[in-house]
């Protein structure tokens, strides 16, 4: 199974501040719930996925799983996933930069039989597996790493599961990766979770996506204790909703440039953490309606203003260009795992904030905006993306305000919002 989306290298040139942007996008479906998805067919032995996210990762992740020994068959808006049958050798299995793929596969790697080594890209071998992979050896897997990180090499079998604690560190994803894999163990899983629980929304998705495949999730109201009880998940069909994450970027355009935007297809009630972008876009001074026509903002932004961003991650590099473009004082917490992604977000986002004019300050933990982007520029400043598509749809946005600016690589926004340059350009003719 092929991947698609293959990345154009140019860089380049996004132009100067606009008055004003006028439209509405229709976002793509939520990576998160596709990836979620996915996996839970699998479990399950079967499935359908309605309208996916298609893009790099899911793709990757696609094609990983059909390495595994699953028939996936990708045709047009739905992709079907089959019952397994173990690959008589060893399934080598890419997944790019794709952090949530690699987890997801390292947990279900292990609980079904076969050999599977798991690998990605130089980046994705620099970012965190360690405790995922700890938990798995509590659980009885067969796991071979050479320093805890990618490549790994699963023999996989029939896990007991049963009582297990987890301090999940720097991701949630760790928990979600086990908590997929759970209804494949003999006694399911009773996991136990010890220190600070990041991104918490995100495992709520992972419990709605289990239940909705028939599977039994309970947790106790302090999210501390999850409980998946053993069984086969159902074969149904799930459809994907709209993307809160890939949201922000259009939503942020009208903060920053101002004007009107409205997504049409994101749900203010969606159990997506970043839904809550509207309640601070809205404390920055934005008007924020919603409606039977999708999420609207009304811009710009006109106050600085505070958000801890702990379970909202991925809506860091939209709002540090709101925050950076009104009075200074804004103020973002809770960045700490921003390193761990598919680059160091914050000290991306941090250097090329700074090239463009802007005084900002971080600890590692928070940023605050001391002196905001200046309005406009007479040069093209150049700023780079560091292969990350969130970082490149962030510039896109700051163009609106202080550019022109020089992007590096407007390609990987293939990551996670294939069709976003063209949308950009409906939004800012």
């Amino acid at each position: 199974m092929e991947t698609q989306h293959e990345r154009p290298s140019p860089g380049i040139r996004l132009p100067g501040p606009r008055n004003a942007v006028e439209g509405t996008v229709r976002v793509p479906p939520s990576k998160s719930l596709t990836n979620r998805a996915l996996v839970a067919a699998a479990v399950a032995g079967g499935g359908r996925v309605v309208h996916p996210l298609d893009c790099e990762d899911t793709r990757l992740l696609a094609a990983a799983l059909a390495e595994m020994g699953w028939p996936v068959a990708w045709r047009g808006n739905v992709v079907t996933v089959g019952e397994r049958e173990a690959p008589c050798r060893a399934a080598h299995v890419f997944l790019g930069n794709s952090g949530t793929g690699a987890r997801f596969l390292l947990a279900l790697a292990a609980t079904v039989t076969g050999e599977t080594v798991v690998d990605g890209t130089p980046r994705l071998r620099e970012r965190p597996m360690g405790p995922l992979l700890g938990a798995l050896r509590e659980l009885g897997a067969d796991v071979q790493t050479g320093d805890g990180a990618l490549p790994v090499r699963i023999r996989g079998k029939r896990l007991d599961g049963g009582p297990l604690a987890l301090n999940p560190g720097v991701s949630s994803q760790f928990v979600s990766a086990l908590l997929l894999a759970a209804p494949g163990m003999r006694d399911g899983l009773d996991l136990q979770l010890e220190g600070p629980i990041p991104s918490r929304p995100y495992l709520e998705l992972t419990r709605a996506v289990l239940e909705a495949f028939g599977g039994f999730v309970a947790v106790d109201a302090a999210g501390r204790r999850w409980r998946v009880r053993p069984g086969r998940l159902e074969p149904v069909s799930y459809t994907v909703e709209g993307d809160w994450s890939a949201a922000a970027f259009p939503l942020a355009a009208a903060a920053v440039a101002g004007g009107r935007v409205t997504v049409a297809n994101v749900a203010p009630g969606s159990a997506q953490g970043d839904r809550c972008l509207t309640g601070i876009l809205a404390r920055a001074g934005c008007h924020v309606t919603s409606g039977a026509s999708g999420v609207s903002v009304e811009g710009p932004a006109t106050v600085a203003f505070e958000a801890d961003l702990s379970d909202a991650p991925d809506l860091f590099p939209a709002l540090a260009v709101v925050a950076a473009s009104v009075p200074a004082g804004s103020v973002l917490r809770g960045l700490g795992a921003l390193r761990h992604k598919e680059s160091d977000r914050l000290a991306v986002m941090v250097g090329n904030l700074g090239r463009l004019g802007a005084e900002v300050g971080t600890d590692g933990e928070t940023m605050v905006v001391r002196k905001p982007l200046p309005r406009g520029g007479s040069r093209d400043v150049a700023v780079t993306a560091a292969a990350d598509h969130r970082i490149a749809m962030a510039m896109a946005v700051a163009a609106l305000g202080t550019g022109p600016l020089l992007l590096d690589d407007p390609g990987c926004v293939a990551k996670s919002y294939p069709e976003f340059w063209r949308d950009w350009g409906r939004l800012v003719r």
